[in-house]
């Protein structure tokens, strides 16, 4: 079963990284991008949020439908994800020849190549020009982890992984000596929120919200995750408030068309639940916020027009304009995971060729992204498929 509005979520997402490394990474735009394009292009984190939740919602929904014992969980997770990752990597590395790109050391090859490359650097970063399989890297500790949990005792195992990645939280933003340590420390506390995505879905019954409230929260995103609420730059507390501030667009698009067969009475969240979350972000963003002032206003904006203008008309309207551009965002998310390793390499490859290039160069990087995704996901994927299927 699909969940349309999970899948509007995750184009949202894809396109959202995929604007936000044009902006930022093509040398022209990084270069003269003023306060506005920043505030655009700027949604990259919020997505991979977005990106975590859905993993931990998707992998619930998958594993009840069809349940699944610890080797076969691993061998399809792999099969989704190793054939599209290898093949947009050793793009990367073509790209890195083509380019003379000499950046890239030995150990960003292995941390790629074995998913323990992350932003942090505490192993390695990964790869300049694919630098987004640092979320693969969390991605697949979530799954091995999961796959550990699998049995007749996983209630048991999973809470005592959200008690250890509880613990983490703490430690994260404690010094400590031990690369190795931290490095599992940070992946440990990252995976409170694929955790939480999963138990949304786990008892999404228990709880029901409107399109409005939705529509609300999901206009708090930026505002939210551009607190900083630590002086740490990866700041694991703000992406734990945003990925709560996510619930009801998640809660909304699972339950949508679904009658409730439960029979304890629903929590009804609504807009009143988290207006006074909006006024403390609000007050904390113009105290503490690094952002620019011209983005601050905009966040604070956003909720309030949504508050104000999201009467049953405008829904009514807005509900229209999703019906329409259905099959372009279903199209989208099709294609939402080879979009979001490859487009980065073709940006960097053209970006390195024409750096002072504008307008065409963005048709070119949208044109390649595109269409070699389509044939990574809807070709190359699926017959590697029928070979498992076959063997």
């Amino acid at each position: 079963m699909k969940y349309k509005y999970l899948e509007y979520l995750r184009a949202c997402a894809a396109l959202a990284v995929f604007v936000n490394h044009i902006i930022g990474k093509l040398p022209y735009l990084e270069q003269h991008k003023g306060a506005a394009l920043q505030s655009i292009g700027a949604w990259g984190t919020e997505a991979v949020i977005i990106f975590f939740l859905l993993s931990g919602v998707v992998i619930n929904h998958t594993v009840k439908k069809n349940a699944q014992n610890t080797s076969t969980f691993l061998k399809k997770r792999a099969i989704r994800i190793l054939p599209i990752y290898y093949t947009c990597i050793l793009l990367s590395i073509g790209i890195d020849v083509i380019t003379h790109f000499h950046s890239n050391n030995t150990s960003n090859y292995i941390g790629t190549f074995f998913f323990v490359a992350t932003l942090h650097g505490l192993l390695t970063t990964p790869l300049a020009t694919i630098a987004v399989a640092w979320s693969l890297s969390f991605e697949v500790f979530f799954y091995i982890v999961y796959s550990l949990t699998i049995g007749k005792n996983q209630a048991k195992w999973l809470l005592g992984w959200i008690v250890l990645s509880m613990v983490a939280v703490y430690f994260y933003y404690v010094p400590i000596s031990s690369i190795i340590v931290s490095y599992f420390v940070l992946m440990l506390s990252f995976s409170t929120l694929w955790l939480f995505g999963y138990f949304i879905y786990e008892f999404k019954h228990l709880f029901k919200t409107n399109f409005s409230t939705a529509v609300f929260a999901f206009s708090m995103i930026p505002l939210i995750n551009r607190l900083q609420l630590s002086s740490n730059y990866y700041d694991i507390v703000t992406y734990l408030a945003t990925a709560i501030v996510c619930a009801p667009i998640f809660i909304f698009s699972l339950n949508c068309g679904n009658k409730s067969t439960s029979s304890q009475k629903e929590i009804n969240l609504t807009h009143w639940h988290y207006l006074p979350v909006y006024l403390i972000a609000a007050y904390l963003s113009m105290r503490y916020s690094r952002s620019l002032l011209i983005s601050r206003i905009l966040y604070l904006s956003i909720p309030l027009l949504s508050l104000i203008l999201l009467n049953s008309k405008v829904e009514v309207f807005i509900k229209k304009i999703l019906r329409s551009g259905e099959r372009v965002m279903l199209f989208i998310a099709s294609i939402s995971y080879a979009l979001y390793l490859i487009h980065m390499p073709i940006v960097f490859l053209f970006g390195r060729l024409m750096p002072d290039v504008v307008i065409p160069n963005i048709i070119l990087i949208v044109i390649v992204a595109t269409s070699l995704s389509i044939l990574l996901e809807h070709y190359f994927q699926k017959r590697v498929i029928q070979f498992f299927k076959k063997s």
